[in-house]
């Protein structure tokens, strides 16, 4: 956590949603911290089999035929959904995730044959930095022959990558030519999803169009002595929580604030908080300290373990640990079902109880039924009008 350059490497992928130029300046501290020679990303409409965003580091020149010709031809596409959000997978996992044919499909496709191995490349890692209805996001970093990659390349990759998520997200949710615009107010002034502005304390400093609209409605959030409220009180902490860490050290944000689902519905509107502490807001809102993003619900259902993992910050591991938990395994048939030692299984346990507030086994089954959709959060009628 005190690796300066590990720090710089977040600041600058926040500074990437007012500053989208700097993207590619965030995949350079990227492709440094994890010893490669280039950084993709990618965010890809996998029905219409199309780029909605990308940015890349790397020679130019050898960049030229990738973005051009080759990218459409990796073979793995159709295993993007199906990766861990968070976990970075190195070749062999991802040509395992693939199918037993996985090695020699990617040695077959023109990508390897015409590129990788002309260029004398390895692949890197993958990630997966999204995965939202038909949209999925993926990073993906290339090394040398001479330089594979390595697993202190993977474990810095693994604390990049919420922050990387985070990013992304909030980027995803400008319009391309409202991406362009120099002010961050005239940015969210035109954005159609609702954008709050808070200081630390969660006062609230400014709300765009969209949310003054929110505002004034008063079901998902409200103004309580001019602090921003939320009427589903996990919903509130966990905002909060995010809103205080970022402005203490945006390092430890992680999984924290993003995704956080703003009710108990089957759909939710989400939400994800961006630190600004360190941004270029100060015309806006000299005090602020962070800017939170409402997304208005997606079409399919959140299951309640990412609901949980959203709204008390799990990490990857610690949501797995949850999830297999909650479906009543016991603690050394988790521990054989992770391939990790039963000590292990057990501080993760810990971990995951001090954070949702659970106190043991049970409770953490109960709160997964009660985020389990569908979820009644009123009338009967009611459901899928929220």
């Amino acid at each position: 956590m005190g690796d300066p350059k590990l720090f710089d490497t977040i600041g600058t992928l926040y500074d990437c949603v007012t500053e989208p130029g700097l993207w590619p300046e965030a995949l350079g501290q990227i492709t440094e911290l994890t010893d490669s020679v280039i950084t993709v990303l990618a965010v890809m409409d996998m029905s219409k089999k199309t780029t909605r965003f990308s940015a890349v580091h790397g020679d130019p020149t050898v960049l030229e035929p990738l973005v051009n010709t080759y990218a459409a031809h990796v073979p793995f596409y159709s295993i993007l959904p199906k990766f861990e959000i968070d976990v970075p997978l190195d070749f062999d996992e991802m040509c395992n995730l693939h199918g037993p044919d996985g090695r020699d499909v990617w040695h077959a496709s023109r990508t390897y044959t015409e590129w990788m191995r002309p260029n004398r490349f390895r692949t890197g890692f993958n990630l997966a930095v999204m995965k939202r209805d038909e949209f999925v996001g993926a990073l993906t970093t290339i090394t040398g022959e001479e330089t594979p990659s390595t697993s202190a390349g993977q474990a810095l990759l693994s604390l990049l990558a919420p922050h990387i998520r985070r990013a992304v997200t909030i980027t995803d949710l400008f319009e391309a030519e409202q991406r362009k615009a120099v002010l961050f107010q005239e940015v969210i002034d035109n954005l159609a999803h609702p954008v709050l502005i808070v200081a630390a304390d969660m006062r609230l400093l400014y709300a765009n169009t969209a949310a003054e609209t929110l505002l004034r409605d008063e079901t998902l959030v409200r103004q309580s002595e001019g602090r921003l409220a939320m009427a589903y009180l996990p919903a509130q902490a966990s905002v909060g929580h995010a809103v205080a860490l970022g402005r203490r050290d945006e390092v430890l944000l992680g999984a924290v604030g993003i995704g956080v689902p703003l009710v108990r519905t089957e759909r939710p509107s989400i939400v994800h908080v961006l630190p600004l502490t360190r941004r270029h807001a100060g015309r806006l809102a000299p005090k602020a300290a962070a800017a939170i993003f409402i997304a208005a619900p997606g079409i399919n259902p959140i299951p309640a373990i990412e609901a949980i993992a959203a709204l008390f910050g799990l990490t990857a591991a610690e949501k797995r640990i949850a999830a297999l938990a909650a479906d009543g395994l016991t603690r050394s048939e988790i521990a054989e079902a992770s391939g990790v030692s039963d000590h292990t299984v057990k501080s993760q346990l810990r971990v995951v109880y001090d954070k949702t507030g659970t106190r043991d086994q049970r409770q953490l089954q109960l709160l997964m039924r009660e985020l389990t959709p569908p979820i009644k959060t009123g009338q009967p009628d009611e459901r899928d009008e929220t």
